[in-house]
Order: C-alpha cells, then sequence, then structure tokens
C-alpha cells in the first residue's frame, strides 16, 4: 500500500530511470539496459491511469525518446510535440522545458539544426520561467555548439 505521495514520487523515478537507461545504452552501446525504458513506459502509461493530467506528458516523453532511439523519427516527432503540449496544458513549465530540450536533442542528431536550434530556444524560456539558471546556461551551451557548426 503506497501513499499517493510515494507513487507521485516513483513516477518522476520510472521517467528519469528511463531516460537514463537511454542515455547509457547509446553512450555506450550496453544492451544490459535494454528492457529498462520500455519497462518505465509500461509504469508509467499505469501511472497514466491514474492521474492522466500529472502523467501524460511523461508518457509521451518516454515514447518519443524510445522512437527517437530506434530511428522512427516522425513518431519520435509527433511524440514530442505531444509531451511539450500535454505538459504545458497543465502548466508543468520544467517538464515542457524537458520535453523540449529532448527534442532539440533529437532534431541536433538527425542533423535538422533549424528545428533543434528552435526548440532549444523554447526549452531555454521555459527553464528562465521556472527559475533555473543553471539550465538556461546549459541549453545556452547547446545553442552556441549549433551555431559553431552552422558557420
Amino acid at each position: 500500500n503506497h501513499s499517493w505521495g510515494s507513487r507521485h514520487q516513483s513516477g518522476f523515478q520510472v521517467l528519469y530511470h528511463g531516460l537514463s537507461a537511454l542515455k547509457i545504452m547509446i553512450r555506450t552501446s550496453s544492451q544490459q539496459m535494454k528492457a529498462a525504458p520500455r519497462n518505465a513506459l509500461k509504469l508509467l502509461k499505469i501511472l497514466s491511469g491514474c492521474s492522466k493530467w500529472n502523467y501524460r506528458n511523461k508518457v509521451h516523453l518516454m515514447e518519443a525518446e524510445i522512437f527517437s532511439y530506434e530511428g522512427r523519427n516522425k513518431e519520435a516527432e509527433a511524440s514530442y510535440d505531444a509531451a511539450i503540449t500535454s505538459a504545458q496544458c497543465v502548466s508543468f513549465v520544467h517538464e515542457q522545458g524537458l520535453a523540449c530540450e529532448q527534442a532539440g536533442f533529437h532534431y541536433k542528431k538527425i542533423k535538422d539544426k533549424k528545428r533543434a536550434c528552435d526548440f532549444f530556444n523554447q526549452a531555454k524560456q521555459c527553464y528562465a520561467e521556472w527559475g533555473s539558471q543553471m539550465k538556461v546556461d546549459s541549453i545556452t551551451s547547446q545553442l552556441e555548439t549549433l551555431q559553431i557548426s552552422q558557420s
């Protein structure tokens, strides 16, 4: 018997565990964590059944990251858009920023620098509104690397 608070906290842990597993898989070609992103998505969908407004954007973001990892770019792009929109609808500006940031990395990966810049700029605005100067600085660095590579 978990309280709603602990389930809610677990939902954040599930999302970040799934996102982290994907990053590790990309950087190391590790297959040990292959099931983690899909397991995270399954758990997020269960949590979404209890609280759509709180978890829908997380489900879409996890789907987007899995699609991006698998090279399913159209589906990834649709899921990033859905994650951004659903976070915006419930005023989760920090999660909207995260979805925009991840979309920026997706577009950077597929060499669409204009769209990457657009999403990084949206993420930067969200993080500034949220009050995280560290994230604003991090996104500014990403934008600078894109602008240097465009020259």
